[in-house]
């Protein structure tokens, strides 16, 4: 009899974040002959993450949460269906739902893995939120998370067991050389373009380098397009298709990821672009220091700190210096981030349980 896990998590579109994670997940190759189905924990009713449609309307969400445990109930017919891999910021809405996802799972004899896609202490804040966490922990069989931080928040607060797992990257994507430029001409972000992963700092950065194109990739929020009026050097591509990001990367000189987001945990595009081999500017914030190790990938700055940011640019104009962050990131994303090398962790957690 095959084995397979049933994953609880949003599925694109959009293309970002918790979603991209499903995607790859559902291509991806698990060990020992597991399967992955997926029940669709995506945003309804034109909701979104980040943006200008944020607000949750309640019977909305009663709706989204009901037809998801249905969904939950409907897949764990299945005899195959060994384990439930629930992947979630850790809100307290968001605790509270997959604690009744939990539940089910539990009373139909499966196991219930929790994985935060957060830095933990920075979402799960207030009583309400600490309340929930600590009873969707101790529910679980087993959780997983993204960065040491959320390891050291949990550690003392359940005795669940506790496996520290980064995102992947798909082995194509992982390219084997970045060349590396005399000098610095571009400068990329991609992501969500708004205040909280940093753009607004980036367009300060701008402003010291005007002889650097700055290239911001997704959805831009009008605050920070505003924020921008006047400098020629910064440029708003909006939102575009996987080999038009892939291209982007290939023509970009650095990468900043200057990013105070409540929510980031393992920053998926930040493993893309050290995929790409360019070295990386980011702040001091979820698992991005551990990922780029300061000096070694990039350098790492405090958040809120576009003049930090801008020396980091400075610095980074050494190109004997770029070429050893860009063979650093390639290595690193192929030795530790790799599909296979991730994905075969997820298994063992699934193995381990049954």
């Amino acid at each position: 009899m095959n084995m397979k896990a049933v994953l609880l998590a949003p599925t694109p579109p959009p293309v970002g974040g918790i979603a991209k994670w499903t995607e790859r997940m559902m291509n991806a190759e698990l060990k020992n002959g597991w399967q992955v189905s997926v029940v669709d924990e995506k945003l309804i009713s034109n909701r979104e993450v980040f943006g200008d449609h944020v607000k949750r309307s309640l019977p909305t969400e009663i709706k989204r949460c009901f037809r998801i445990w249905k969904n939950l109930k409907r897949e764990l017919k299945d005899p195959e269906a060994k384990v439930v891999h629930s992947c979630i910021p850790s809100a307290t809405l968001s605790m509270l739902r997959e604690y009744v996802c939990a539940c089910i799972t539990k009373n139909r004899k499966r196991k219930f893995i929790i994985h935060f896609r957060c830095t933990v202490p920075n979402t799960a804040k207030g009583r309400a939120a600490g309340f929930m966490l600590k009873r969707l922990c101790n529910k679980s069989d087993m959780i997983i998370l993204l960065n040491g931080q959320s390891v050291d928040y949990l550690k003392n607060m359940t005795d669940t067991p506790v496996a520290l797992i980064p995102n992947f990257i798909d082995d194509t994507e992982i390219c084997a050389e970045h060349t590396t430029a005399p000098e610095i001409k571009t400068a990329l972000y991609i992501g969500g373009v708004i205040k909280t992963k940093g753009c607004a700092d980036i367009v300060d950065v701008a402003r010291a380098f005007p002889n650097i194109n700055f290239r911001l990739v997704g959805r831009a929020d009008d605050e920070i397009i505003a924020y921008a009026d006047g400098l020629k050097n910064v440029v708003f591509t909006g939102v575009k298709e996987k080999s038009e990001l892939q291209e982007e990367m290939k023509n970009a000189d650095v990468f900043m990821f200057l990013s105070y987001f409540p929510g980031e945990g393992f920053s998926n595009a930040l493993a893309e672009a050290m995929a790409a081999g360019l070295p990386c500017i980011v702040t001091d914030w979820a698992a991005n220091a551990d990922m780029i190790e300061n000096e070694k990938g990039g350098l790492v700055v405090s958040v809120r700190a576009p003049n930090a940011a801008s020396k980091a640019l400075e610095k980074m104009s050494d190109p004997q210096f770029r070429k050893q962050c860009s063979d650093f990131n390639i290595r690193k994303v192929r030795e530790m981030y790799s599909e296979k090398y991730v994905v075969s962790q997820y298994v063992d957690c699934y193995e381990k349980l049954i």
